[in-house]
């Protein structure tokens, strides 16, 4: 599937594929999963606001 995404957007699109993929890996990883969750935090912070920025 292709998704085209508006320019500002791309950064925003690529933020969630990166938290999609650490969460995947922090199911599956055991005693690194706490320092993927700090990650993942912090990753969703930042796409909140490039959202928000925006809007």
């Amino acid at each position: 599937m292709s998704l085209n995404f508006l320019e500002f957007e791309k950064p925003i699109a690529e933020l969630e594929a990166k938290i999609e993929a650490l969460r995947d890996v922090s199911r599956h990883g055991g005693d690194s999963a706490i320092d993927l969750d700090k990650e993942i935090e912090q990753l969703e912070k930042k796409s909140l606001e490039l959202k928000k920025e925006n809007l």
